[in-house]
């Protein structure tokens, strides 16, 4: 895994010192757990009022051996319908291969709080149904610090059953751009056959 590790420190080190134009957000986010270390960030570049690019990347690494390595890019173009809905086209790699997908997004964001629904087909060896939720709540603590509360689920089911799930709970503090806390990462595959669990301290900072 010593090409990924490289991969992950070049992106943010030409990201870290290159990101500065409010077109452009990049959101790196580490967690050390007990089973793996994972890293994961969302690049966003918006072209216009309407259109975005974004790049979503996920490496999953355990210490001991590379069995059950996860790993998630995908490359995603967004056109906003209306203030609450987005259409996505998206193509990228993840366990076990590529994959194409076509789906919806309905979200909705306030100064503390935010939601986005996704729903959609995929295609990768086969037609699938995928759906995601992610949730985020900021309430103020005070001196300059929020808390920070996430919540992202992933379900992917075709006429085999449930063949992929994830769950990411993280519970922090917030400050100005920086969040750290603790957090809980659940993997399911094949209709919950095999499972993972990760637990431990993350580190996020958006640029």
């Amino acid at each position: 895994m010593d090409k990924y590790r490289l991969y992950l420190f070049l992106l943010l080190l030409v990201f870290g010192n290159g990101v500065h134009s409010q077109e452009l957000s990049f959101t790196p986010d580490v967690v050390f757990g007990n089973r793996s270390m994972t890293y994961k960030h969302l690049l966003i570049y918006h072209l216009d009022s309407k259109l975005s690019l974004d790049n979503l990347t996920l490496f999953d690494t355990e210490y001991e051996g590379d069995t059950n390595t996860i790993y998630f890019i995908r490359n995603n173009v967004s056109y906003k319908l209306s203030e609450k809905i987005r259409v996505n086209t998206s193509v990228g790699i993840k366990n076990p291969g590529a994959f194409g997908s076509l789906s919806l997004s309905f979200f909705s964001r306030t100064p503390h709080f935010s939601a986005n629904y996704t729903a959609g087909g995929t295609y990768q060896d086969g037609v699938s149904f995928e759906q995601s939720l992610v949730i985020s709540y900021y309430p103020n603590l005070g001196r300059n610090h929020q808390a920070y509360i996430n919540i992202l689920a992933t379900g992917n089911v075709n006429s085999k059953g449930y063949i992929r799930g994830l769950q990411q709970f993280k519970l922090g503090i917030r400050k100005e751009k920086l969040i750290t806390g603790l957090a809980l990462n659940l993997d399911q595959f094949n209709n919950s056959r095999k499972k993972l669990k990760n637990t431990g301290i993350f580190f996020k900072y958006n640029f």
